[in-house]
């Protein structure tokens, strides 16, 4: 994830005058590696109020809360002006929303002319079989994830040229296994805490995210468009 944000940050040439929308902003991680090695104002949104409070809280550990906001927000409905951010930001968020084209509709609204939407999210492809694309979102509760046939789609009917794009979906299988790895080292001291049955469903399920994208099922993407000037 560290690796990603590089990626990202430099796909979209972020300086410190420039303002970041985080959509599904998590605890603030991206955040506040945005604010630190940037020194730009990032916003970020959640649906979850704990996670805001822990984002809040380590934005004020790190210093960084000068340059960071987060605040409650649904990516379908944004709480914001036209035209009110240089850069809209997200990773692995979309796959959750139920309307996509509302969310992309809302990017495009909020970003700035000759501004960026720089997103990453996990796919899946047209192909996979119905039963295994109804086990894949119950693992993630998804009620619909795209594959990058789609986001063309939608960015294109969107006039959100595409920049750049790039297919990360060999790196599935091999992240899935290490996390899934480690929960396998470290069972015994997590399980007083959430029990043997959380970790060997958990196990289970990221064992089938490993094979169904080793299958190439489950892919992976970054997307970078423009918004016309």
């Amino acid at each position: 994830m560290e690796h990603t944000n590089e990626i990202m940050a430099n796909a979209v040439s972020l300086t410190p005058d420039m303002s970041v929308l985080d959509l599904g902003c998590g605890y603030g991680s991206t955040a506040r590696y945005l604010a630190a090695n940037f020194g730009c104002a990032v916003t970020g949104t959640n649906i979850s109020e704990k996670e805001l409070e822990l984002a809040r809280s380590r934005a004020t550990q790190a210093g960084l809360d000068h340059l960071l906001s987060f605040e409650y927000g649904d990516f379908h409905r944004l709480a914001y002006p036209d035209d009110s951010y240089d850069v809209v930001w997200s990773q692995e968020a979309f796959l959750h929303a139920v309307d996509k084209n509302a969310v992309l509709s809302e990017c495009r609204r909020v970003v700035k002319p000759g501004g960026s939407l720089v997103f990453t999210d996990i796919l899946v492809r047209r192909s996979t079989p119905e039963a295994d694309r109804e086990k894949i979102y119950d693992r993630v509760k998804s009620p619909d994830m795209w594959d990058l046939q789609d986001y063309r789609q939608a960015l294109f009917q969107l006039e959100l040229p595409v920049t750049r794009e790039e297919d990360w979906s060999r790196h599935v299988g091999r992240s899935y296994a290490w996390v899934r790895d480690r929960l396998l080292e470290n069972r015994e001291a997590l399980a007083p805490r959430i029990g043997y049955d959380t970790i060997d469903r958990t196990v289970e399920a990221l064992s089938f995210w490993v094979d169904s994208a080793n299958a190439g099922n489950i892919g992976w993407a970054l997307f970078v468009a423009t918004k016309p000037s």
